[in-house]
């Protein structure tokens, strides 16, 4: 049992009781005070054979917008894979569901908007396909691209809405990005441009977008050098010029090269997450350079418009297991929150870490998402008053899935 886990035994019995972060161990790190929990909502029942996702690119299934939370997934309900969104509006305890997509439908992302309203991103039978939702639900589809996938959408104050995704482009994946003008409920689509101006050499996939106070930022998973890196790059006045936006610049420190044992090209990186928080931008990954333990969880954060150098954002508990899913939230005040999930308690729990002046805290769990069965892939998101939206899977032991969500204000830094 680690430190982590050790200082949680005594609190964990439900979520509604009190739960002290690990940080406040590291009284240096965090400074954390016991909080509450709130109560946790069941946005997706479990049924049998029924399997539910978080798999947006980004991992951006979670929204928060003024009073009103949101979260986007696919399950197989229907006997297909199909899109939801769930809607909990100002004020109201429980979520409202809505249904989207035509035919088959994949990895849907979602964005805060305004006014209490979302953009929505995803795959299905048509294509790449965007929409702004409210409590009411979403509303006119607009279509982005005939083919592709792995959607994300960003709205910036004064760049407005934008979306990325990858789709073929002759033998590659590429990743192209365009604004999104918005009408009241209506979207149209501005130029559609590539993320690198040069032709593609492999696969480009993944992509995330956010927009931060320098302005917009795209990062991607990219294999131009036989292995996947983490590029990215950013516009501080996109307009539509495909050239205010930089030359893709590598993110991840993974390196080039044979990786140890001589296998391959280089070791890999994988699934970026942003955040923007204060003036700056952290990208997350998962890295496996230590490719015998498996995935680490890795973030760097932006110094102007360009990242700084990558450091392990986990601590040293999970040195030994691999991370898997990992997600970031960042807000205007300076918080930035990491989640992922990992079993170094035996079986997956969601884990988190909290940037602090110090560096990364201590992993802590929440009781909700912790404990016995398997807790995994989190989605969070950081409101403007600092409070933690988290959402993620429970798997019973049996194999079905639910979807779970709480929310924990955080304690002074």
């Amino acid at each position: 049992m680690n430190m982590a886990r050790t200082w949680f035994a005594g609190v964990i019995f439900c979520a509604a009781l009190p739960v002290v972060s690990a940080d406040a161990v590291n009284a240096d790190a965090v400074n954390a005070d016991v909080v509450n929990v709130d109560a946790v909502n069941e946005i997706a029942a479990a049924k049998p054979g029924v399997f539910h996702h978080l798999d947006a690119s980004g991992r951006n299934n979670l929204a928060v917008s003024g009073a009103s939370v949101a979260l986007v997934w696919e399950d197989n309900r229907s006997g297909a894979p199909g899109c939801y969104l769930a809607v909990q509006g100002g004020g109201a305890n429980a979520f409202r569901e809505f249904p989207f997509g035509h035919g088959e439908c994949f990895e849907p992302a979602i964005a805060a908007l305004d006014g209490e309203r979302f953009l929505l991103i995803w795959e299905d039978a048509g294509g790449v396909n965007a929409a702004i939702a409210d409590a009411a639900g979403p509303g006119p589809v607009r279509k982005l691209a005939d083919s592709g996938g792995q959607g994300n959408v960003a709205v910036h104050p004064r760049f407005g809405a934008y979306a990325a995704w990858s789709a073929p482009d002759g033998r590659w994946r590429r990743v192209w990005h365009a604004p999104l003008s918005i009408d009241g409920k209506q979207l149209r689509v501005g130029a559609v441009r590539p993320a690198d101006m040069a032709a593609a050499t492999d696969d480009q996939t993944f992509p995330v977008i956010i927009g931060g106070a320098q302005g917009l930022l795209l990062a991607w998973e990219d294999r131009r050098h036989g292995h996947t890196v983490i590029f990215s790059s950013f516009s501080g006045n996109p307009g539509h010029d495909a050239t205010t936006w930089s030359a893709p610049a590598r993110v991840s420190g993974n390196p080039t090269g044979k990786a140890q044992g001589n296998l391959g090209r280089g070791t890999g990186a994988m699934r970026p997450a942003l955040a923007a928080f204060g003036d700056r931008v952290a990208a997350a990954w998962l890295d496996k350079r230590d490719f015998l333990s498996g995935y680490d969880v890795y973030a760097a954060l932006s110094d102007g418009m360009r990242f700084g150098k990558d450091r392990k954002a986990q601590d040293s508990f999970g040195d030994a297991i691999a991370q898997w899913h990992v997600a970031a939230a960042g807000n205007a005040l300076g918080e930035l929150v990491i989640a992922w999930d990992d079993d170094r308690d035996g079986t997956p729990d969601i884990w988190l870490t909290r940037l602090t002046a110090a560096g990364y805290s201590e992993n802590f769990t929440l009781p909700a998402a912790a404990g016995p069965g398997q807790q995994s892939d989190p989605a969070i998101a950081l409101d403007a008053a600092g409070t933690l939206h988290l959402a993620w899977i429970e798997r019973s032991a049996a194999g079905a899935t639910r979807l779970r969500y709480t929310k924990w204000p955080l304690p002074p830094r």
